[in-house]
């Protein structure tokens, strides 16, 4: 599981987009309005972005406010691309981190997207010791805590043999109704708590301790798997193997299990009040090899044979998730959808280089570049994948990091070249 594991990991780069976009019929064609954001759902501004309709050539993409970007796709045209370079590196830098999708307007026309660890507002530092933060006592045990962006351990701060202390480490994004959660065992019994609170910029401790309680009930999953619980904001690991504690039956809260086969991988998002004793699931057997050839000098890449087979029933192939990495930390993912690709089995990257603050989405000469793709099927249109707000640390995947139950079945491959 380790190293399909790490195959996964290597899909989850970095920045995330956010798009919303308006029908407009008309003579004049469809508005898209497209709004960037971070992972708790804030609107931000990228670097640089750029659009086109069908084939032709990247228009500058500017904001008309925070994070809000509207173009118009004339009628009788279908197809579209976007693209944004994530606020993680100045324009300047040669380091870049890039996301884009390419769709047809029957497939989304509402869009979220998100740059991942970008984010628009402060966090508090709660650095305040020996703050008694947790009612349990974690000592011969061992507890995390989580917020949004981050997640730490308990210690004995106070040096007093009780192991409640938030680590000095520990931040929350600024807001209200910020959710912080605790997570531990102690003697082989699970114990889980949370709250929510209203945070500011010079908080340095929680107001008041959360309450810790022992977590009675469990589940199972048909095959190895890995369980998470997604909060409103945090993301807690449960663990691996195939039983797992129940913390939470919120219905507000969604269980994720996900499990690896090779370079198969399938994952369930599912509402914490419907969890199922024992959840079915097994990572599927996908016909799916793709290659791509070292391109021309100056080119971006073509991948070829993007056809993908073997789904379950109820399980639809969406799209293609194609992923480049580049020396000095460059990272972009791209989605195509199937609509736009069409009966097609080759797609090039779409080159949006010619545009300001864009030049540096091209490997230069010399450079190893990794890439992966990764065949992409799901039970819930894509419609409804890119409305959903994204889940503050999810697994990298900028279009299935969204809060939303489901299930998903992939299949991936990866390979490198030197660009010419």
């Amino acid at each position: 599981m380790k190293k399909t594991a790490r195959f996964w990991k290597a899909l989850a780069l970095g920045g995330t987009l956010i798009l919303t976009a308006c029908n407009g019929g008309g003579p004049s064609g469809t508005q898209v309005q497209v709004q960037l954001v971070n992972g708790l759902d804030e609107p931000i501004n990228a670097t640089a972005a750029a659009y086109r309709v069908g084939n032709g050539p990247f228009q500058p993409l500017n904001p008309s406010g925070l994070g809000t970007y509207t173009f118009t796709v004339p009628a009788g045209q279908d197809r579209y691309t976007v693209v944004f370079r994530c606020p993680s590196f100045g324009t300047l830098s040669a380091a870049v981190n890039a996301q884009s999708y390419e769709l047809t307007l029957q497939e989304a026309t509402t869009f979220k997207a998100r740059c991942f660890g970008a984010y628009a507002g402060p966090e508090a530092n709660l650095n305040q010791s020996d703050d008694n933060t947790s009612s349990q006592n974690f000592s011969g045990g061992s507890a995390t805590v989580h917020s949004a962006t981050v997640i730490t351990v308990l210690s004995d701060e106070g040096s007093n043999g009780i192991v409640n202390d938030i680590d000095n480490a520990f931040r929350v994004p600024v807001g209200p109704n910020r959710e912080v959660a605790i997570f531990g065992s102690v003697g082989g019994t699970y114990y889980f708590g949370r709250d929510f609170f209203s945070i500011s910029p010079t908080t340095t401790t929680l107001p008041s301790p959360i309450t810790v309680n022992p977590v009675s009930a469990s589940f199972a999953t048909s095959n190895p798997a890995q369980a998470n619980l997604l909060g409103k904001e945090v993301n807690i690991s449960l663990g691996s193997g195939t039983s797992f504690p129940q913390p939470s039956t919120d219905p507000d809260d969604l269980y994720q299990v996900l499990t690896f086969s090779g370079t198969s991988a399938a994952l369930k998002r599912i509402p914490a009040s419907s969890l199922p004793s024992t959840v079915n699931i097994s990572a599927p057997s996908l016909a799916f090899s793709p290659t791509v050839p070292t391109p021309g000098a100056g080119n971006l890449p073509t991948f070829q044979g993007l056809s993908a087979s073997g789904f379950s029933g109820g399980i639809s192939l969406r799209g293609y998730l194609l992923v480049l990495n580049w020396p000095m930390g460059s990272a972009w993912q791209h989605f195509v959808s199937q609509g736009a690709l069409g009966g097609s089995t080759s797609y090039s990257l779409p080159d949006p280089t010619a545009v300001a603050g864009l030049t540096a989405l091209k490997p230069t000469s010399g450079d190893t570049v990794s890439w992966q793709a990764a065949a992409l099927g799901t039970n819930k249109p894509l419609s409804d994948l890119l409305a959903a707000r994204p889940i503050p640390q999810g697994i990298g995947f900028d279009l299935l990091d969204r809060r939303l139950a489901l299930e998903l079945e992939a299949e991936g491959a990866g390979g490198s070249y030197t660009q010419p």
